[in-house]
């Protein structure tokens, strides 16, 4: 396992820039041509007549024509073999007064590392955007094609806006419970380092989505019980991204352990870098463990001072731990099963949305027990993503109580009936 899934070399950002470029300046110039009214054209007796529709390339509209050609600015800025001067404006215009210059596009280029995280963050966006959208166009009962293209166009906007205050909320609580970690603006932005918290991005979801749907005045109830399932396939997803990196750990497996779970929960010292957080932490901040067990079955060195174990830097690998990330990412997997089984029979609107938030408060916080991570946040004697389950889940229950016998009644949905096409 490694966290770099695959790189992208640079002599493919010289071919990618140019396109960019100019798909954004034909897009800009055929959507000027378009908005001009076409000529009519006359028929035999003189009268005029709609002119013939003829094929057309697409062309997207100005301002993501714009982003286009940015982004490709952005590209050379970051691959091509330039010195960028200044900032904001006065490092842009050193950029551009660099990109016509035959040594930038003659040297080689950066190369790009694809982080196996990002792909399985990206994936799981992708895949909720069907479950969502699909779940959604089922619970409006609606004929007029108008109507449906409208509804659904909003619910897409939607989804775009509560993955961005995710992607957001999961930040901020990453940064809240590591801020030593972040001495500048400038580390807490980079993504690219890592740092996200799941419970941060589902709160974070939660308020964008409340407020996208109370501007344009649609229930969140509704939306919720359409969202909650995707949350179950993207902690599926995202986990496997968790277990490739080596982040988000358990504690030590007994020595008497499944041999299969011990190579499962063997994370490597990779050659090329400094190695998984989980033999970071072995070898920095080690682990409990009784000073016998530490010699004799972890080959480690038993700090008496700290009363920890350590292994040496030398080990190839961290200690076997339990492979909590694909624990839950079963238990992502299981709860979506669950979740689509009770959407069939949900009697009241908010019924998944609700038994989303029991079922994996109530997991994670059982989960949290084995899991050792330095980096979870504590509220006591409770890690930071348990005091939240827990917290959830009592608020929950009374809720869900409440609503099952005064909310509105929700229809059983047929998941596998055909939808009228927008």
């Amino acid at each position: 396992m490694h966290p770099v899934m695959f790189t992208i070399p640079g002599w493919m950002f010289k071919i990618v820039v140019p396109l960019l470029i100019l798909w954004g300046c034909f897009s800009i110039v055929v959507s000027v041509n378009r908005s001009a009214p076409p000529p009519k054209k006359k028929d035999d007796k003189g009268a005029e007549s709609a002119p013939e529709s003829s094929f057309t390339l697409p062309a997207d509209s100005p301002f993501n024509a714009v982003v286009s050609i940015l982004i490709g600015i952005g590209v050379f800025a970051f691959a091509a073999p330039i010195t960028v001067t200044g900032s904001g404006v006065t490092a842009a215009i050193s950029v551009l007064k660099q990109f016509p210059s035959g040594a930038a596009w003659r040297g080689p280029w950066e190369q790009l590392p694809i982080y196996s995280y990002g792909v399985m963050l990206g994936l799981s966006l992708v895949t909720g955007w069907y479950v969502v959208l699909g779940l959604m166009r089922r619970q409006f009962h609606e004929t007029d094609k108008a109507r449906i293209e409208e509804y659904m166009r909003h619910m897409a906007d939607c989804y775009v806006f509560t993955a961005f205050t995710a992607v957001a909320g999961s930040r901020v609580l990453y940064i809240l419970t590591n801020l030593s970690e972040f001495p500048t603006l400038w580390s807490m932005l980079k993504l690219r380092s890592g740092g996200l918290v799941a419970y941060g991005g589902f709160i974070g979801g939660l308020l964008g989505s409340i407020v996208y749907l109370r501007s344009k005045g649609y229930t969140l109830w509704r939306w919720g019980d359409a969202a909650v399932p995707a949350l179950g396939t993207g902690l599926t997803i995202t986990r496997m991204g968790c277990y490739l990196y080596g982040c988000d750990f358990g504690q030590p497996l007994p020595p008497s352990a499944p041999r299969f779970l011990k190579v499962l929960g063997s994370f490597p010292h990779w050659a090329d870098s400094h190695g998984s957080p989980a033999w970071q932490q072995h070898v920095q901040l080690g682990f409990r463990a009784d000073p016998r067990v530490c010699e004799r079955d972890y080959h480690g060195v038993w700090s008496s001072a700290e009363h920890v174990c350590k292994i040496p830097y030398s080990a190839q690998h961290s200690v076997p731990v339990h492979p909590t990330q694909l624990y839950e990412s079963l238990m992502g997997f299981t709860i979506f099963v669950v979740l689509m089984f009770m959407w069939r029979r949900r009697k009241f609107e908010g019924q998944i949305f609700l038994s989303f938030a029991m079922l994996y408060g109530v997991g994670r916080s059982i989960l949290e027990i084995i899991r050792d991570d330095a980096e979870r946040g504590v509220v006591g004697p409770l890690s930071t993503s348990q005091f939240i389950g827990i917290v959830s889940t009592l608020i929950c229950l009374p809720l869900y109580l409440y609503m099952r016998k005064n909310a509105k009644r929700a229809e059983p949905a047929n998941l596998f009936a055909p939808v009228a096409a927008a």
